[in-house]
Formats: structure tokens, C-alpha cells, sequence
């Protein structure tokens, strides 16, 4: 599922890296594994079935077959029935696929057990998102976040490595058991793999620092943060909304890495806007941990647009998944609209009336064609006027940058220029308060 590239202790750290498309023999082709438990639905298993090709074909890898085993519970051993390993020895070599990939995390032993019996590598859910992951992350934080998340899951995986010399170790003697190179170069391999995780760590730290800075440096800005499912369309909503470029394609997680620009809103406020990282089902914890930083962008946030694809019929389990994520950063009582998109590849309307009778507030747009657009963001100027506080200010005309400060951030209702200054009545968030507490006559 992975190659360690070892080096010696002199050489610098052993360094686990995942199939990509930089390796020499990454799998091509793969039958992939659905296992329907007795607590699921099986169009729920379905689904996320088609999810794990569209992962696939995100990692450039050819979906040859799928399959579907239902079960009470996994088999300890394989996960799957020892009845379901035998009936794909065979298909693996009738179809010449290179790998087999399934819609769970297995447990280390059971990724042994299967690659030694089936001859091809086996690659779990988390394994995947590891590896598009991998592929897809461009700039120094992105890789850092993917490669702790890749080291943590590679740490207790490295005894199957090593199982033709762990052999040695125990041979002879009677049963007794004997100290040798497999046992060595394991522990070797895993003291390297900590220093790794423990340098990476420290250098994300770094980054947090940093992304920390930043916020304190735009503290008194309004921060609305982007969330929503993989391929919802946030980045092209971002895109709309900035006039920036950010990839965005249709594709499983085009983007990973947290992009934060200044949008004006109609009413004259100046708010930051950033988009994430997209969430999934089953979203590896080691990811959730190593996109802390990228993630606080969220959990920072004033205001969250939840990005919803109206047009995917599992839309209902996608803001699930997503309301689970959020969960789990603490931000579920940060005020939230929520934002169906693709509207414009609706077949029907049936889709959107019942999201809508769940979420009668919901703002339907096309990030696509922009309909909508305009009536989401009239929405949010009006939110953010609301928050604001009534002022009644008595401006010099040596304090220009006051009334600028107003004109930017809040909503000027009324001026008046009179001899000695000017008489200001404005709507401003509370967060600018201390900007102009001097000329304040009264709110």
C-alpha cells in the first residue's frame, strides 16, 4: 500500500511514501470492495461505493470491477468472507488488475492477511484519500499537513514490511524466541518514522504561528469561512465572489489549501472570505488532526456558508458529513447560511423542494452561471448590518480616515457638515468600536 524508502541512519529519516503518480509501478488498475453492514442501507453502501471510484479515478487509478458483500460484521481476518478473498484470486487475473482497493479502513493486520493471500496490493479508504491527498497538495503547508497524516497511518503498518526477515527472527532454537534483522530493522523503521512525525509537527507548528499572526493582523475584519462536501462548488463560488482563480474542477478535493481575499459586500462592508479543504464521509481522523491549522480558518470564522451540491442525490448525508466535521471542531454555534448550489443541473425541481422544506431559509444559487448570487450576498450585507450598533458621531475634519473607516466597514445613514465637524449617523459592528470611541456622541 506503501514503499519505505529506507536510508541509513547518517543518510537522514526513512521517509514513507504512498503510491503516486511519481512512482515507478503505482497501481493502475483496481477492483474495488463494498461491504454493506447489517446497520447500513444498501443504497447508502452504493453511494459511497460510487464516492470510492470517483476517488479512484481522482488517483488516476482504472476501476476494472466492483463488488458488494453483505454482512452482519467484518471478519476479523479479512474484513471480508473468506468465501469473498477466494472468489477474487481469480478476478484479479482474469481482469490483470494491480490492486484491490476497499470502501473501509482495515486494520493493519488485515491488510497483511489480504496482500499475502491475494498476491496485489491492497489499498483501504483512508489509504486513498491519503494518496489523492498526496497528489493534489501544492503548496509547503499542504504537504506537511498530508505527510504527518501519511507518517501516523504508516507507524503501526510497517510490520508487514518486514515479514520475510521477522521470519529469521524466530527460526530454531526450540521455539525460543531470537532477536534478529527483521526485528532490528523494524525497530530501526519505526524510531525513524517518530522523528519524522516529531519534525513535521514542529515545523506545522511553525505554520500555526504564523496563521495565528495573520488573524491577530486582521482581527477587526468580519471572517466568513466556505464549508461544505468534496466538489460542492466552493472554490467556483470563491471564484465568483473574488474574481480570483483558484482550481476549481470537478474533481474529488481540487483544493486543499485555505485561501482567504477581501469581498465587498453591497452595503459597503469589507469582509474576508476564505475558502477550505472540502469534507467527505469516513474523513480520515489523521487528516481531521494534520489540516488543524487549514481547518482553524473555520473554527475562526464569523459567519460560515455552508456549499451544498443540490443537484447530488445523497445532498441530505453530504451536509451530515459535514454538520460530523464541524462537530468536531467546535464550530457548530457559529452562525451559518446555507447555500444550495448547482442549481442549473437540477432535472427536476423535486430534488430542491425537499431540502428546502427542511431548510426554508437555504439561498438556491448557480456558482456556475451566477444565479443567485447577487441575493446571497445582498443577504449577507444585510446580516452584518444587523450586527452592527447605531452611532451617532461628531467627526473633525482633520479625522478623514474616521468617516473612511466608516464608509468602509459600516453603513453611514446620515451626514450633516456643520462648522467644526461633521455629524455622522452610522451603523458599525461592534469590533470597530474603539476606532472611533472619540468622536462618539451616542449609541
Amino acid at each position: 500500500m506503501f514503499r519505505l524508502h529506507a536510508k541509513t541512519e547518517n543518510g537522514g529519516p526513512l521517509m514513507p511514501e504512498l503510491y503516486d503518480t511519481r512512482s515507478p509501478n503505482p497501481p493502475s488498475r483496481a477492483i474495488l470492495v463494498g461491504v454493506k453492514l447489517r446497520n447500513n442501507q444498501m443504497h447508502e453502501t452504493e453511494e459511497s461505493l460510487q464516492e470510492l471510484r470517483q476517488l479512484a479515478e481522482t488517483a488516476g487509478i482504472e476501476v476494472v470491477c466492483e463488488t458488494i458483500q453483505p454482512r452482519n460484521m467484518p471478519n476479523p481476518t479479512y474484513f471480508i468472507g473468506e468465501g469473498k478473498v477466494e472468489e477474487l484470486k481469480p478476478l484479479t487475473e482474469e481482469l490483470e488488475a494491480d490492486a484491490i482497493i476497499f470502501d473501509e479502513e482495515l486494520s493493519p493486520a488485515q491488510n497483511r492477511n489480504l496482500e499475502q493471500t491475494l498476491d496485489v496490493a491492497t489499498i483501504d479508504r483512508t489509504g486513498l484519500i491519503l494518496q489523492v491527498f498526496a497528489q493534489r497538495a501544492l503548496t509547503k503547508e499542504a504537504r506537511l499537513q498530508v505527510a504527518l497524516a501519511q507518517l501516523e497511518y504508516a507507524l503501526p503498518r510497517l510490520t508487514r514490511m518486514w515479514t520475510h526477515l521477522s521470519r529469521l527472527a524466530t527460526g530454531g532454537g526450540g521455539g525460543r524466541h531470537l532477536r534478529g534483522p527483521g526485528e532490528t530493522q523494524l525497530e530501526m523503521d519505526r524510531r525513524w518514522v517518530r522523528r519524522n512525525i516529531a519534525h513535521v509537527r514542529k515545523a506545522l507548528e511553525s505554520v500555526e504561528k504564523q496563521r495565528h499572526v495573520q488573524r491577530r493582523n486582521r482581527s477587526e475584519k468580519i471572517k466568513v469561512s466556505f464549508v461544505g462536501y468534496t466538489n460542492a462548488g466552493k472554490s467556483t463560488l470563491f471564484n465568483r465572489l473574488t474574481g480570483e482563480s483558484v482550481l476549481a474542477e470537478d474533481k474529488l478535493f481540487a483544493t486543499l489549501d485555505s485561501t482567504t481575499r477581501k469581498v465587498d459586500l453591497p452595503q459597503k462592508q469589507e469582509i474576508l472570505l476564505s475558502d477550505t479543504v472540502g469534507f467527505i464521509k469516513k474523513l480520515p481522523h489523521q487528516l481531521v488532526a494534520a489540516f488543524k491549522a487549514t481547518l482553524e480558518e473555520v473554527a475562526a470564522a464569523d459567519f460560515l456558508l455552508h456549499v451544498v451540491d443540490a443537484s447530488h442525490p445523497e445532498a441530505e448525508a453530504q451536509i451530515a458529513a459535514v454538520n460530523t466535521v464541524l462537530n468536531e471542531l467546535d464550530a457548530t454555534d457559529i452562525p451559518t447560511f446555507m447555500v444550495f448550489n448547482k442549481i442549473d443541473r437540477l432535472k427536476t425541481e423535486d430534488n430542491l423542494q425537499i431540502l428546502r422544506s427542511q431548510y426554508p431559509d437555504a439561498f438556491p444559487i448557480s456558482a456556475q452561471n451566477g444565479d443567485g448570487v447577487e441575493a446571497l450576498m445582498e443577504a449577507l450585507a444585510n446580516r452584518f448590518s444587523d450586527l452592527g450598533t447605531n452611532l451617532d458621531l461628531s467627526i473633525p475634519y482633520t479625522a478623514g480616515k474616521t468617516l473612511d473607516l466608516l464608509y468602509k466597514y459600516g453603513t453611514v445613514l446620515n451626514t450633516e457638515y456643520a462648522a467644526e465637524a461633521i455629524h455622522v449617523k452610522a451603523r458599525l459592528p461592534s469590533r470597530y468600536l474603539k476606532s472611533v470611541s472619540e468622536f462618539l456622541v451616542s449609541s
